[in-house]
């Protein structure tokens, strides 16, 4: 219960749904090979991108995804 880890697991939470959401609203971030016709199988592709994602993969991910919509 470390506030230090408090945050960063506040912080984790927040990237990998942000990317989630990112993915889900438009496929075309992902690689033609994540990607599906059937929306609860892209949802589970986009979970199972996600889950395969080093932290450092993910908060680069992040940083360039959203730093595209600034």
């Amino acid at each position: 219960r470390h506030y230090r880890v408090m945050r960063m697991t506040g912080k984790a939470r927040r990237i990998v749904r942000e990317l989630f959401v990112a993915f889900l609203n438009d496929p075309r971030l992902l690689a033609k090979d994540h990607r599906r016709d059937d929306p609860d199988a892209q949802a589970r592709a986009i979970a199972d991108y996600i889950a395969g994602m080093t932290d450092r993969y993910a908060m680069r991910e992040h940083g360039q995804i959203f730093r595209m919509d600034a």
